[in-house]
């Protein structure tokens, strides 16, 4: 890195649009505006049900592209149906293959930036075994919180000596959230020397109140968005809101946004529990229809089981909103007094009792000093330094 030449980064993200991971594509992004050389090396896992004709016909040679100014370098992985070791190992190889014609092409980065070490931290461990380069961790899944036997079925016997490795050989690990932390040490008790908490990120540009705020709204409105699946407790929360709701129906709403695997179930649940005129289901939001979702409501709620962090916590506080989380993690470390509420997991009542206690003590809330927070704390100038600092120190 002589003279002004930037550093060179690569990421591996472990996901990847379309097939999620657009926050890894946001980070990358940012990394490249602050003054990074940023390349992204992504396998796109596929099923069958995700893109028939794609997984039937498609290319799955590597190609480039350059969406938002960054060069990305990706080829299709087609996933065998029930054979998860298999494909997670096949994933591995078919990146580790990618990375050496990419290689042949631009050369080798001075860091490479790795989204969860499962399974990109093993792309990364063979790079750095073949050629040298010091690679950076950064853990996002909620199972390494260890907090419940929910986060832990989610490990294999086969995982632990793959882990151990990667975290060994890793340069450092970056977790999101200390609770994370658990899980890692757990793993490889030596990660602890190298091992420190940058969080996520949001663009608190895009996501801000809206420009007029409308002073008498009512009823109510709490809204909870994520993933359609048991971990995220969306099952809890309809319990949960239908012992607040009884108190008086025409006070509040609750809006579930999102879709996933439990979106039947849970709507049959919430017409069993005769919700339907108080809770509303909308689908899949895009990026846009979050934020207008965000900006109607008057309180978020994430009732998870388990959770890294909350990404979509700090986008509802970007917008002013005071928030509920369960103690599952990450949301512990984000909220406090002057933004929201904690409970305990798993528990309708607790649940029902904080957001009944929320909308009692609204009016404490400042949805300005709420918004500033999340600004000083978790903006992308604010994150994205962070990871400056750290590559600097590495790579000098």
């Amino acid at each position: 890195m002589a003279g002004n030449k930037p550093t060179s980064v690569v990421v591996i993200p472990s996901w990847y649009p379309p097939r999620g991971g657009a926050f890894f594509r946001e980070h990358s992004i940012a990394l490249a505006g602050a003054g990074m050389d940023v390349r992204v090396l992504a396998g796109i896992e596929t099923g069958i049900r995700d893109a028939p004709v794609q997984y039937l016909f498609g290319s799955s040679r590597a190609r480039e592209s350059t969406p938002d100014g960054i060069m990305e370098y990706s080829r299709m992985v087609r996933r065998i149906p029930l054979a998860r070791r298999t494909n997670s190992l096949r994933w591995v190889s078919q990146v580790c293959r990618l990375y050496e014609q990419y290689a042949k092409l631009h050369g080798h980065p001075d860091i490479i930036q790795v989204h969860s070490s499962i399974w990109g931290g093993l792309v990364a461990a063979w790079i750095n075994r073949h050629f040298g380069i010091p690679f950076v961790i950064t853990e996002h899944r909620g199972r390494f919180t260890y907090n419940g036997p929910e986060a832990k079925s989610l490990f294999r016997g086969w995982h632990y000596p793959l882990l151990d490795n990667v975290f060994r050989q890793a340069a450092h690990i970056v977790t999101v959230s200390k609770s994370l932390q658990k899980g890692v040490f757990e793993i490889c008790p030596g990660a602890r020397k190298k091992t420190t908490v940058i969080p996520n990120m949001t663009n608190t540009d895009f996501f801000s109140p809206a420009p007029v705020q409308n002073k008498t709204r009512k009823p109510f409105t709490f809204l909870c968005v994520a993933g359609l699946e048991q971990v995220k407790g969306q099952h809890i929360l309809l319990k949960a809101f239908d012992i607040l709701q009884k108190k008086d129906p025409d006070a509040v709403r609750l809006v579930i946004g999102g879709d996933g695997p439990e979106a039947k179930k849970l709507q049959r649940m919430s017409t069993r529990l005769r919700l339907n005129g108080t809770v509303s289901f909308t689908g899949h939001l895009s990026r846009e229809q979050l934020r207008e979702q965000l900006r109607k409501a008057d309180a978020f709620v994430l009732p998870s089981l388990f959770e890294a962090f909350g990404i979509v916590l700090i986008e509802a506080m970007a917008c002013g909103l005071p928030v509920i989380a369960t103690r599952s993690g990450g949301p512990g470390e984000i909220i406090t007094r002057e933004n929201g509420l904690t409970v305990q997991c798993n528990n309708s009542q607790s649940l029902a009792g904080a957001m009944e206690t929320l909308m009692r003590q609204y009016g404490n809330y400042d949805r300005e000093f709420i918004r500033n927070h999340t600004r000083i704390h978790y903006s992308r100038h604010a994150v994205i330094n962070q990871y400056i600092d750290l590559y600097k120190g590495l790579t000098n």
